[in-house]
């Protein structure tokens, strides 16, 4: 043991597995389908509400966050930017 480096602390590398916050979604579908694409490409995730309150219709009042480990924050994002440019925005209601 060297008593230059007592008391030092060993620079840790980062886990690849730690969890990074991948998407924050706001629509509860968007949320459901993103997370089924996830499992489809056998990506890991937790889907985290923040001080989470529900209504009374189970609509949420806070976005989902998703969280991906490291090692598969690119795939996930790419499988997010892709879905966002395949969702179709819902037609507005024409009122006559």
């Amino acid at each position: 043991m060297s008593f230059l480096n007592w008391g030092r602390k060993k620079e840790e590398e980062p886990d690849e597995n730690e969890p990074v916050l991948a998407a924050v979604i706001k629509n509860p579908v968007t949320s459901e389908i993103f997370q089924d694409i996830l499992k489809e490409n056998g990506i890991p995730f937790i889907c985290r509400q923040d001080g989470a309150v529900k209504l009374l219709l189970g609509a949420g009042v806070v976005p989902d966050n998703i969280y991906v480990a490291v090692k598969n924050y690119e795939t996930a994002r790419g499988l997010y930017e892709a879905y966002l440019q395949t969702e179709v925005e819902p037609e507005e209601e024409i009122t006559e």
